[in-house]
């Protein structure tokens, strides 16, 4: 109970134990985060079809991966502002419908400019997902629980990445006739243009899905409809099976949507340029890594099934995020995110040194164990980081700054998404190891700046 004998919407949701409805709301958020990773994740194995049916260039070819990220800056800042502004839950449920019809009309993409064009819309609408998804839930959760299930939110991602792999493999791998299949009415259609079409359904249908879910209680009482969160906390009790105590009206605060510029105000500002720092090392060492992977593993002379080699790096992933969400309950969110990313730094640097031909003072690995292993130990550690930061970064902010905080930190990492592929596609004609090193000291110094300058927030109320 608060001070003044009334209580606030967090401690009714502390009140409410985890039930039916988290496992419902955790279960729809989760599904449009894995198709959230597939969509991201899917450019990496149509690049190489495209860049020989379409001639690109080096860069034309860095541009055109790059294009969903960079739509991503945008719609990091664009929708987490719209949430503050106009409720989560209807900025929850449109970006949804954005990044699914457009992942649909990059099928009838032409050539570089309206595949540019079409993969940075698509992005606009995944960056807001991202943006949204993590308010949205953390709002609904007791303080408890909410570190552990934010990890558990992420963990969806390699469920995407698993779905990318398998929708790749379908239809750039298994078709016949050179990767074409006759469609009636249509005729031949080429087989990325299949894979892009039948990865805009599942986000549809969760569109739809989308539309049954309410705003949030915090996001209610924010704005002073406190009739409003209180029917939202009872309905949550309900579906639990749980006695519930409304929030009396003098316990909740109503405040207006904050702009950009609370974010550096005197109290969060330390922070706020912590997670900054720490989303740009992550998305830097991350999509520098991943969307290059098929051509980095190619390089490494991996033989045989190489679809079979990336199922294993999605799967390894899941363990990470498990790992994860038990040790920012256990030990806390800021040892877990810093020990993680410079962990992913140095398991970059492992399989770095063991591509063929890398010699450093002697450091240099052989054979392909070593540049496996390195690469799934980096991918477990970055996968975890990748929870650990969507558990820790909403419990940065206060309510009226939340989505606005998470859209910013988010927007900033999406930066550096866009120059870390382009910067290693650049670098990879003086070697892996001058494209892939930036990329684990890059990992390594966001650990650092967590670890130093990063706040605890494990058992702390949301503001």
């Amino acid at each position: 109970m608060s001070d003044q004998g009334t209580v606030t919407v967090s401690e009714v949701l502390d009140c409410i134990p985890i039930g039916a409805f988290h496992r419902r709301l955790l279960a729809i958020c989760g599904s449009a985060w894995a198709l959230d990773g597939m969509e991201v994740i899917i450019i990496s194995f149509t690049l190489p079809v495209l860049i020989e049916a379409w001639t690109l260039s080096g860069l034309s070819a860095g541009l055109l991966g790059s294009a969903s990220l960079m739509g991503m800056v945008l719609g990091n800042w664009g929708w987490g502002w719209y949430a503050d502004q106009r409720g989560r839950q209807v900025a929850f449920q449109w970006t949804v419908l954005v990044y699914g019809v457009f992942t649909g009309l990059t099928a009838l993409a032409v050539g570089f400019y309206s595949g540019f064009a079409l993969r940075f819309l698509t992005g606009v609408g995944l960056g807001g997902a991202l943006a949204v998804d993590t308010s949205y839930l953390s709002e609904h959760l007791p303080t408890d629980r909410r570190g552990r299930y934010l990890v558990y939110l992420d963990a969806f991602w390699p469920v995407g990445y698993v779905l990318a792999v398998v929708f790749a493999w379908v239809f750039l791998a298994a078709l016949p006739s050179g990767g074409m299949i006759t469609v009636p009415v249509v005729g031949a259609v080429a087989g990325w243009r299949l894979l892009f079409a039948a990865a805009s359904f599942p986000a549809l249908l969760v569109f739809v899905i989308r539309s049954q879910l309410r705003e949030t209680p915090y996001y209610l009482a924010r704005t002073g409809d406190v009739e409003g969160a209180n029917e939202r906390l009872a309905a949550i009790a309900e579906e639990n099976g749980e006695e519930h105590t409304p929030p009396e009206i003098e316990g909740v605060e109503s405040s207006a949507a904050a702009s950009v510029s609370r974010l550096f105000a005197p109290d969060i500002r330390r922070q706020t340029l912590m997670i900054a720092a720490a989303w740009f090392a992550i998305n830097f060492g991350y999509y520098g890594v991943f969307i290059w992977l098929p051509q980095t593993v190619g390089a490494a002379g991996v033989v045989g099934n190489v679809y079979g080699y990336f199922l294993l790096v999605g799967l390894v992933q899941f363990p990470g995020y498990f790992s994860a969400a038990y040790l920012v309950e256990k030990i806390g969110r800021k040892p877990t995110l810093g020990s993680y990313l410079v962990l992913s730094g140095v398991f970059t640097f492992v399989f770095a040194t063991s591509m063929p031909g890398v010699s450093l003072f002697g450091l240099g690995f052989s054979g392909f164990w070593p540049f496996f292993g390195g690469l799934l130990a980096a991918s477990f550690f970055s996968l975890g980081a990748w929870g650990a930061i969507y558990a820790y970064t909403p419990e940065l902010f206060p309510t009226e700054a939340r989505a606005t905080g998470n859209g910013f930190a988010g927007g900033v990492g999406k930066i550096a998404a866009v120059i870390g592929p382009i910067l290693a596609g650049a670098l990879v004609e003086s070697g892996y190891l001058a494209a892939l090193v930036p990329l684990a000291i890059a990992f390594a110094a966001g650990g650092i700046v967590v670890l130093a300058f990063g706040r605890e927030t494990r058992g702390e109320p949301l503001r």
